[in-house]
């Protein structure tokens, strides 16, 4: 435990490419458990991901197309698709290979492919803890819960990003509808558990 809080307090976490807050890691740590099976919906450059692979010795998945038509898919808003469509993917893909080389993350594994593809590498109720952060518009993050919803086990963890974004509204509503419970609600992202 020592080792991620010295991480995600350090001023090179700050640095670390994407969104993460200091806040969010700390919270999402909190629910992992060192035989857990994690998984990541959205990478980026890591910085969620990487506190997350220190937390378990068991496998890490972090799923991510690193691809500009991924990050377009569905209905965004204008300023989040110029955002997004200026990216160099393959830049930030290999950053975040040099992340986890960097802190010796043997546990985790990067696919690079969109999370739709990625869903027939787990079997149902087989993942402990999921973190769901790829493209938010409302048709992708409410595949993801149709795709990913029995694949996390019973009392397992999802955690799931910028849910004040009206896009991912509908998606939260059905993973209540699938058997899931919030736990915490930070203003930006929740936290849920799989009761049936």
């Amino acid at each position: 435990m020592d080792r991620v809080k010295n991480l995600i307090y350090s001023d090179e976490y700050k640095n670390i490419h994407g969104w993460c807050t200091k806040e969010k890691a700390l919270k999402m740590i909190d629910y992992i458990k060192p035989n857990d099976i994690c998984v990541e919906l959205g990478v980026f450059g890591g910085k969620s991901l990487l506190p997350i692979s220190f937390m378990t010795n068991n496998r890490v998945f972090g799923i991510d197309a690193w691809e500009k038509n991924a990050s377009l898919e569905g209905s965004n808003d204008k300023s989040n698709d110029e955002w997004w469509g200026k990216i160099d993917y393959n830049e930030i893909y290999n950053y975040t290979l040099n992340l986890f080389n960097k802190y010796q993350c043997n546990n985790v594994k990067l696919l690079r492919m969109k999370s739709s593809a990625a869903v027939n590498n787990f079997e149902n109720d087989s993942i402990d803890f999921l973190h769901q952060d790829s493209n938010h518009s409302e048709e992708i993050s409410c595949n993801e819960v149709e795709l990913y919803h029995k694949k996390v086990k019973i009392n397992g963890i999802w955690v799931f990003d910028d849910t004040n974004w009206k896009t991912t509204k509908k998606a939260q509503d059905l993973l209540l509808t699938y058997g899931y419970q919030e736990l915490y609600d930070s203003g930006e992202f929740k936290i849920y558990k799989r009761i049936k």
